[in-house]
């Protein structure tokens, strides 16, 4: 029945069994120790044909990211009931992503303890998967600045700050022999050093 599909659709279940798989293998033997050969072996589909595809691993894990974080973002949004105010909804978002980056193998844990050794293009394209929830972060920011909760900065500047903040906490745990121990602790002082430093100037 599947050789009747139309290759377009073919090609797009190919394409996401390839990433699939990957997510698999990357998750049960880390990003390095998997090769695209491995990949197409597991996925039943043959060597050369991932490249049809991926132009490398890189790339596939770029796609990967692409494809699953705004759905990340949306659960992550989803949870935070939205008559809180807009400083508590930013706090809630920044602990979300502190505990997504260390329970989700791939796309948090692999994506933090990698990203340095991925090409400028990779990393370009990780940056832009996120796009959506910095967008987020800078409508938060803005509502609670408006709300004189948090002191006017560059928007710009005000998420950066925000994200390098939630990477930090994010380190600390990766290299923590238990990360989930030490999880609320962590995204707590994070959430207390982040606002220290953009409440309104008294």
């Amino acid at each position: 029945m599947g050789t009747n599909l139309p290759l377009t659709r073919r090609r797009a279940e190919a394409r996401h069994r390839l990433l699939e798989v990957a997510e698999e293998l990357f998750e049960q033997h880390g990003y390095e120790r998997v090769s695209p050969a491995d990949i197409a072996a597991v996925a039943e589909i043959g060597r050369t044909t991932f490249y049809e595809y991926f132009v490398d691993k890189e790339d596939l894990l770029a796609a990967l990211v692409e494809e699953r974080l705004p759905e990340v973002g949306r659960r992550l949004l989803s949870g935070i009931p939205e008559d809180l105010p807009a400083e508590d909804q930013l706090a809630e978002l920044a602990i979300g992503m502190v505990e997504f980056a260390i329970t989700d193998h791939t796309l948090g844990l692999m994506i933090h303890q990698g990203l340095p050794t991925l090409s400028t293009a990779t990393q370009h394209r990780i940056a832009e998967a996120h796009r959506d929830i910095s967008h987020e972060f800078a409508r938060l920011y803005q509502e609670a600045m408006l709300a004189g909760q948090l002191r006017p900065i560059p928007p710009d500047l005000a998420g950066v700050f925000v994200q390098d903040v939630i990477m930090a906490a994010a380190k600390v745990l990766i290299r923590h022999p238990d990360p989930k121990e030490r999880l609320h602790e962590v995204a707590d002082e994070a959430v207390r050093f982040l606002f220290h430093g953009l409440s309104p100037v008294k």
